[in-house]
């Protein structure tokens, strides 16, 4: 990618360079404590059925380039009442994400936003990444969005922000319906004497512009064609400049115009900047027209915020431009080695990637015939370049990223002229007003507190404890056991952690008889907290020339149902009832320690016993001897062992040791299962498993040398289901699946340039619809999306 550089137009004097120093380093300070952090999710659809998946891979960037400085992403479903209804969090690394959100089966029908953004973004609030969602259900929205009094409106945006009396002024305009969505209109300007001034019309999605030389003491206003409604335009000012940008072979051309006003008014300054960056300072003559070209060539892409300064640092006049130089798009080709439409078979394309690439990569196979328009509203180069930077709503914001559409260029500066910059306000920067960064980035989970000795407020200071962690799910895999040290004060902090779900974290000093009762508390939980979100205030409806008409769903969705079974009726299946110890055998166990011919559990989840888990066991269990005392047992099965223990122990499926067993009070333990010949212990040998209570059987903790908490870790994360119809037929159940494949983690590098696609069939879809997309380590983006269908060229 092509080096940003700093630009110094035409020379810069003195008063240039203190003013660019005073701007400058002031923006910089505030720009490197509040960086503007970016986030995109490549999700593998538009619309859903309700109790489906969303499935999404995330992408940060931060000025132009991939961001590891997020670890946490929330995502959320909104409603029309902006009613948070799920709330997920997943762990971010080196610059990505991945994760699933699932649909409750009684998820009304409608409109949601998916909304995503990680506590750095909130530094920088209003620019969380939202995305539309259409969902089909089986009923409609029970509480349906109050009832807005909206009507058709035009909206005015003068170029210079101002009419300026007597000079010439761009006046761009914007049109809507009671919906918000883009009015095609055409009419007239008049003054108010009701003498026509020119003729208007919209030139894409609502927007138009118009020229007008306001003349002093006159007031304007519009009319549509055949109406008699008029649309007052702003008031007009003496006070002030004209400032007009538009685009130019070499660059961005701009002309400042001024009539003879007063010193606030001269402008002294035009400084040019992005993403909070400055990339230059131009000192302007005392002219009453100054005009200029600013080269954009060598820039990186994206939105350039130009302002007009007087000499004591005050606006005077603002314009969104954007630079287009391409650099960011990421050549790529795909080809169809293997294309076959038949129902359950297996297809391969191959994206190939230029040889120098590095970098990370997602790709979703959709049934075309129900994943809406052949090209999507919203892509990963709309989002980053255009929609991250700026409020309010665009209407089909990747059309403007067409390389195909001539047109695209022209309507893409009026989307720049009708939409604001409120990233800042550049009076606040001189003034050191800048806000201060409200929110860190909790760098994973951090288990932080303090630990007092139980029933006294005495801690337990410079105090060796051991932690072991265990998912309260039994079928996640088991964290490991570990060591911490409290501090003089009994502090504790165990940072940088990533587990899922609930988890039950044991805290114990184990120093035999000497170990002393202990009570933890956590301090803030450093990952469920809730952020004040800002986001769009009103859920516009979706474009319906991006869905799939909504008959077609709702058959789609019947045929959905029937084939998970949702909607059977009086169907009776019979089968062996299982014991509670086969049940509380199912819940606890997994993998190795699940089952066993010969294995004995024990239910121990109602008994109150006094001493500790061995002194329990004792003449309990057949062919098990337990003898010794606290801090010294041995464990004999069927007499082996040769003096020595011949039994492997096991807390919630980690091997552990007695002392670790012996500290944990017997009315926090659920299950005793021994296991002879167990393939969980070497050679096959004996195996003792504790599986402490979790879920309803939990109970509080006691006085002991233990302390156990619970903790909720991030959302567990799943894998997408992607069938080997050549392995595993499986003809009994039909495969209407809309989602074909999700590859959400593909890494590209010089060594392996080409993505892999291979999928089979479902049993109805004739084509197929192909997004590829990601970032590369050098801030390249991939964005690939095509129909292909049998026939094809």
């Amino acid at each position: 990618m092509k080096k940003k550089l700093l630009l110094f137009l035409f020379g810069i004097a003195l008063s240039g360079l203190l003013f660019s120093q005073t701007i400058e380093n002031k923006l910089a300070a505030w720009s490197s404590t509040n960086p503007v952090e970016k986030l995109y999710l490549h999700l593998d659809r538009d619309s859903y059925f309700a109790g489906q998946t969303i499935w999404f891979k995330g992408y940060f960037l931060s000025a132009w380039a991939p961001s590891h400085k997020n670890s946490t992403v929330y995502v959320e479903l909104v409603n029309n009442q902006q009613e948070v209804l799920i709330r997920n969090v997943f762990p971010a690394n080196l610059s990505v994400t991945a994760g699933q959100v699932e649909l409750p089966e009684d998820l009304p029908g409608g409109d949601y936003l998916l909304r995503a953004y990680s506590p750095l973004m909130l530094n920088q609030p209003g620019f969380v990444f939202t995305k539309k969602l259409a969902v089909f259900g089986r009923e409609e929205k029970k509480k349906k969005r109050e009832a807005v009094k909206m009507e058709n409106s035009i909206t005015f945006f003068p170029e210079s922000g101002n009419l300026i009396t007597s000079l010439l002024n761009l006046v761009a305009f914007k049109a809507t319906d009671p919906n918000g969505l883009p009015w095609q209109v055409e009419g007239e300007i008049k003054s108010d004497k009701g003498e026509l001034v020119c003729q208007f019309k919209t030139i894409h999605d609502g927007m138009g512009v118009f020229p007008l030389i306001p003349q002093a003491g006159v007031s304007y206003y519009a009319t549509l064609r055949g109406s008699d409604r008029q649309y007052p335009l702003p008031a007009q000012t003496a006070d002030g400049i004209a400032f007009m940008v538009k685009n130019n072979a070499r660059g961005k051309q701009f002309r400042i115009q001024k009539l003879q006003v007063k010193d606030v008014f001269k402008p002294a300054f035009l400084v040019g900047q992005m993403n909070n960056e400055i990339l230059f300072t131009h000192e302007l003559a005392n002219k009453n027209e100054i005009n200029g070209i600013i080269p954009t060539k060598d820039l990186l892409s994206g939105i350039l915020h130009l302002t007009v300064f007087n000499k004591d640092y005050m606006p005077l006049a603002e314009r969104l431009t954007f630079v287009d130089n391409r650099e960011y798009r990421l050549p790529v080709t795909l080809q169809t080695d293997t294309l076959n439409m038949e129902p359950r078979q297996r297809n391969r394309f191959t994206i190939s990637l230029p040889d120098s690439v590095v970098g990370n990569f997602s790709v979703a196979v959709t049934d075309a015939d129900y994943d809406g328009a052949a090209r999507r509203a919203q892509n990963i180069y709309s989002w980053f370049l255009l929609k991250s930077d700026i409020k309010g709503y665009v209407h089909n914001p990747a059309y403007y990223f067409n390389p195909t559409d001539s047109a695209a260029s022209n309507a893409l500066d009026l989307v720049m002229m009708t939409n604001g910059w409120t990233r800042f306000k550049w009076t606040d920067v001189p003034q050191n007003k800048l806000p201060p960064p409200a929110f860190k980035d909790p760098g994973y989970i951090d288990l932080s507190g303090q630990i007092t000795i139980e029933g006294r407020k005495k801690t337990l200071p410079n105090t060796d404890i051991i932690v072991l962690m265990s998912p309260m799910d039994t079928t996640q895999r088991r964290g490991l056991p570990g060591l911490i040290r409290t501090d003089s004060t009994g502090r504790f902090k165990l940072d940088s952690q990533i587990f899922y779900d609930k988890y039950r974290i044991l805290f114990s000093e184990v120093r035999g008889k000497k170990s002393k009762f202990i009570e933890v508390k956590l301090a803030s939980d450093s990952i469920r907290r809730k952020f004040p979100v800002v986001s769009d205030p009103l859920l516009l409806p979706l474009d319906s020339a991006q869905l799939v008409s909504s008959e077609k769903m709702e058959s789609a969705l019947d045929e959905y149902l029937r084939a998970e079974g949702k909607t059977l009726e009086n169907v009776v299946v019979r089968v062996r009832q299982k014991s509670e110890i086969e049940k509380l055998d199912e819940r606890y166990t997994s993998s190795l320690f699940s089952g066993g011919i010969n294995s004995r559990t024990y239910d121990v989840r109602n008994e109150i016993f006094a001493g500790d888990i061995f002194q329990y066991l004792q003449g309990r269990i057949p062919g098990l001897s337990v003898t010794g005392t606290p801090g010294n047992y041995t464990l004999n099965y069927r007499g082996g062992g040769f003096g020595g223990s011949n039994v492997s122990l096991f807390l919630d499926e980690m091997q552990t040791d007695a002392q670790m067993l012996e500290s944990i009070p017997v009315n926090q333990i659920a299950m005793i299962k021994l296991m002879p010949q167990s393939v969980a212990v070497r050679g096959n040998g004996t195996g003792l498993a504790i599986y402490t209570k979790k879920g309803d059987d939990y109970t509080a903790s006691v006085e002991s040398a233990t302390d156990i908490i619970t903790y909720n870790g991030y959302t567990i994360f799943k894998e997408f289901h992607n069938p080997n119809y050549d392995k595993n037929p499986n003809t009994e159940k039909a495969d209407i699946r809309l989602t074909l494949s999700w590859q959400p983690s593909h890494f590209v590098s010089p060594a392996r340039p080409n993505i892999p696609i291979i999928f089979y069939n479902n049993d109805r879809t004739q084509k197929v619809k192909v997004v590829a997309e990601g970032i590369t380590e050098d801030g390249r983006m991939l964005m690939f999306e095509k129909i292909i269908e049998p026939g094809q060229n």
